[in-house]
Formats: structure tokens, sequence, C-alpha cells
């Protein structure tokens, strides 16, 4: 059963429409990029990253931080997401906090909110469109073991969304991109950065139970549940 915060969000972009937002050398642009509607963890996405003299690039990786210390690569299913708070000085996160922070796109992402029927799965966006998560990535492994992973930076939510759930994803607004991705930018603007919550203004709805499988990933699957639709988890937990 699905327990993590940000646990899936849709990724449907194309790497030209990266490349204008980021402004990327156009030979970055020519990525083929999988559309991602129901997107979980330890599938690949697009993020874009910046190298220590700046420069930015778009790169696919898995969802699902995987240290290069770390002794077996599984340990990338329980790093998807990293705290802002302590960020900076968890093991698993903080050489990457400071040297390879990425930005995520997304169309949105889905939640859980629990109720006393059980939980009930929302759709969340930004009225403005696409956006961005801050995120931090790592390399394990070499040849073909090799493998470059990502996790997703969460704060506490902003008041509008706090009824369905206490924290959200930290998203970066495009003003701010080049402070995230800036090797020079320092440690307490980057945290001020991630900690403090996007406020939307949001567009959010509940969705149909198709979501709480990871099989389930077509455009629809963020429509708006009609009325009285069920809605709650299956007791098989299929997320």
């Amino acid at each position: 059963m699905l327990v993590s915060m940000c646990g899936r969000f849709m990724q449907d972009v194309e790497a030209a429409q990266l490349g204008a937002v980021f402004r990327l050398d156009s030979g970055n642009t020519r990525l083929k990029l999988r559309s991602r509607w129901n997107g979980a963890p330890t599938q690949d996405f697009a993020v874009c990253r910046a190298d220590s003299g700046g420069t930015r690039s778009l790169a696919v990786q898995r969802w699902g931080l995987v240290p290069a210390w770390a002794a077996d690569p599984k340990i990338g299913a329980r790093l998807i997401n990293a705290r802002s708070e302590t960020v900076d000085s968890k093991p698993a996160f903080r050489k990457s906090f400071r040297d390879r922070r990425c930005l995520i796109p997304a169309n949105g992402w889905f939640e859980w909110q629990r109720t006393a029927a059980g939980r009930q799965p929302w759709w969340i966006s930004s009225a403005d469109g696409p956006f961005c998560f801050a995120g931090l990535w790592d390399v394990w492994g070499v040849g073909e073991r090799r493998i470059e992973s990502f996790t997703i930076l969460t704060c506490p939510a902003a008041e509008s969304l706090r009824e369905i759930h206490h924290r959200q994803p930290a998203v970066v607004p495009s003003a701010l991109y080049r402070t995230w991705l800036d090797p020079a930018t320092s440690s307490s603007d980057l945290l001020e950065l991630a900690q403090t919550p996007y406020a939307g203004p949001f567009e959010r709805w509940t969705v149909g139970p198709e979501v709480n499988s990871v099989k389930n990933d077509f455009p629809e699957i963020a429509r708006r549940a009609p009325p009285g639709a069920p809605s709650l988890f299956d007791p098989a937990g299929t997320a």
C-alpha cells in the first residue's frame, strides 16, 4: 500500500519543450522521453541538472536515490523522497544536496487523503501549468551496472493542501531555477527555497481507483472522479 509522499506524479513533456524552459543547448533536446501519467518509484523520468560549471543538461534517471556508497541498489526504493528539513545532514542525501541538485518536471502529483472510510486519491496540479520539483541525484556503479537516480524533496504542505496531506513536494518557482541549480548557491538559501511550500494556486480533485495500480498508466488517469464513484484503495494494496 502506498504510504510515501510524494509517491506518484505525472510527467508528460517533450525534450524540445524542456529545452526551451531550461535554455538548453539544442543538442541536448533530442532525448526521446516516455510519458508517465501515473509515474511511480523505480521508473525512469527526465530531470534537468547542471555540472560544476553551471552548464545545464537533460538526463533520464531512475526515481529512488541510490547513493554512490550503497551496498545494494535496492535501497533506492526507500529513498524516493528527502525531507527538506534534514536533507543537508542525512548521510544518504547530504553530498547530493551539496553537489548534485536537479529539477524534475511534472504536470502534477497524486496524493492519498486519510479518511474515516479509508484512503481517498486526489490529483493536484498548478493552475499555472507544468512546474518542477526540487530534486537530488547520484550515480551508483560503473559500466553496465551504472545507475543514475534521483529523489524528490518534500516540505510542509501549503495551507490549501493540508486537509489532504500534511506534506507536499518542494516546488521550485521558475524564477528560482538558476538558484537551485547554481553550484555557488549557499546551503542556507537552498534550504530556505526547499522548505518554503509552493502555495499555488492549485487545481485539485478526487480521482478514481484506477490510480491505485501502477499498471494503469494512461492520460485519463487524472480525470475527475464522477459523483458516487469508488475511490478508495483496494484491499490488496495494488499500489
